[in-house]
């Protein structure tokens, strides 16, 4: 007897299952479509920057690519006299330079300024009686955006700088403290160890050694 009126309310009730099944596949469908083009343009992406770009050159490659600049000059490795620290072993930057003997007051000024990834370079006269780098100046120069300091001379702190994410290279290391009259000179040529350093040069440094070249070199 209430048979004509149960089966309208089934019938009724299967098609709402059948569109709701179908709506929900639907909307499954279009979220697993964004989530393949998602991984399809991350991988194009990577595959596009993994192309557009190339690791830099070695500091013996650029000797090799740049031959003709060592024989005129433009290019000159510094003498195999430097020990390396700090956790960079790898930099390069605008160089700019600073003498001072035995005393550091100098280079705490520019180390407090902005680095704008430029290179350090001191000349400390070769002094193996104080250290004209601590731990707490490698620190400020990793902060102040310094990419390295080359230092002909001495620093100290060892295992202060080399937590620092900077490179730096120096003779040696030792105990005692530089003085602070301010003694010195800035932005002049330097000759470290026989070779001219000037500021305003690029310098190149890996674990094979530093060079400094006087025009910037590419594929670095």
């Amino acid at each position: 007897m209430h048979l004509p009126l149960l089966f309208p309310f089934r019938l009724l009730r299967g098609i709402v299952v059948v569109i709701v099944h179908r709506v929900g596949f639907a909307v499954y469908s279009f979220s697993a479509s964004f989530f393949a083009i998602d991984i399809l343009l991350l991988v194009t992406s990577s595959a596009e920057a993994n192309m557009g770009s190339s690791p830099p050159l070695a500091i013996a490659d650029l000797c090799d690519t740049y031959s003709h600049l060592l024989t005129n000059g433009e290019l000159r490795p510094l003498p195999p006299v430097f020990q390396i620290y700090g956790r960079n072993k790898v930099f390069s930057g605008h160089v700019v330079t600073v003498k001072c003997f035995e005393d550091n007051v100098l280079v705490r000024e520019f180390i407090a300024q902005e680095g704008h990834g430029r290179a350090l370079v001191i000349d400390g006269c070769g002094s193996m009686r104080s250290a004209i780098i601590g731990g707490d100046l490698a620190k400020r120069a990793q902060n102040n955006g310094w990419v390295g300091i080359v230092v002909y001379g001495c620093i100290r702190d060892v295992d202060d700088i080399n937590l620092c994410d900077i490179g730096v290279r120096a003779l040696n290391s030792y105990p005692v403290q530089p003085g602070d009259k301010g003694n010195g000179e800035k932005h002049v040529p330097l000759t470290i160890a026989g070779t001219r350093v000037c500021d305003g040069d690029w310098l190149y440094a890996d674990s094979d050694g530093i060079i400094v070249s006087s025009v910037e070199l590419a594929g670095v």
